[in-house]
């Protein structure tokens, strides 16, 4: 065998040693990474592109038999969409998809879904993914209920003096209208800060309230050069109404809230 045939049989058994973690599709000119950035595994390997007509998919290189599992894994497959979100528009995947060559990559993934993330590509092209989460404040609620209703609070009073056998019914009746009040302000609630925000965002998605204190997550897709409007109003709103409220804004964020991408048919790992 000569030297030139080795060269070919060992490049050949390295690259069935390894498979393909898939990050995230752009569009071509999303480019390479331009800067050095590793991957997910115990033994990470650079980011590069898979290119495929109008798209490319941002991978890297991993052991064939590698399943994802740990949290550093998870850190890490964020961590590379950070960083190429920062000057690129990126359709996130979700995390663990594998394929089993860069071929795969691109005809399984690329030329069979060109259309819908073509189209996602366009959706997300100069914006970002930003999110507000707000949480009531201790008591917060139940106090703009009782100003807001405070013929609530007199019932309460009343049926306080009287014996709890004898205005069992009322008792029911006001814990029913307390729960309705409740729930109509947490809808006002909501309201006021989605409108308030809305203006300043091409898209908005609301993530469904988690806890009693959870009042909304509302996920907004913003162009970039309005960021510091949207900015500015979060920064607003949070002091208008911190006796009520504690808003969390984060972000950019890998834009899942717009992007549903649902690969049908294809198991979580392809390898």
């Amino acid at each position: 065998m000569t030297p030139d045939t080795n060269t070919t049989a060992s490049a050949v058994v390295q690259r069935a040693a390894t498979a393909v973690y898939v990050y995230g599709v752009g569009r071509h000119s999303a480019g390479h990474a331009d800067h050095e950035i590793t991957g997910v595994s115990g033994q990470p390997a650079p980011v590069r592109a898979v290119e495929g007509g109008e798209l490319v998919a941002l991978v890297s290189d991993v052991p064939a038999d590698w399943h994802a599992a740990s949290r550093h894994d998870v850190a890490a497959h964020d961590r590379v969409l950070a960083e190429l979100m920062r000057d690129r528009a990126i359709i996130p995947m979700r995390f663990g998809i594998v394929l089993p060559s860069d071929s795969a990559v691109r005809e399984r993934l690329l030329v069979r879904h060109a259309g819908e993330l073509a189209a996602l590509a366009q959706r997300i092209e100069g914006r970002e993914q930003m999110s507000v989460k707000a949480y009531y404040q201790d008591e917060a609620l139940l106090r703009a209920v009782l100003t807001h209703r405070p013929e609530l609070k007199r019932r309460a009073d009343e049926l306080e003096r009287l014996p709890v056998v004898e205005s069992q019914g009322q008792r029911i009746a006001l814990g029913q209208d307390v729960a309705a009040a409740v729930e109509e302000q947490r809808a006002l609630d909501e309201q006021t800060l989605v409108e308030s925000l809305s203006g300043l965002a091409d898209e908005v998605r609301i993530d469904p309230s988690t806890s009693e204190r959870h009042l909304t997550t509302i996920q907004l897709l913003v162009q970039r050069d309005r960021r510091p409007q949207l900015d500015a109003a979060v920064k607003r709103l949070g002091q208008e109404y911190a006796e009520r409220l504690a808003l969390r804004y984060v972000g950019p964020l890998p834009p899942y809230s717009f992007c549903a991408f649902a690969l049908a048919g294809e198991p979580e790992s392809w390898a």
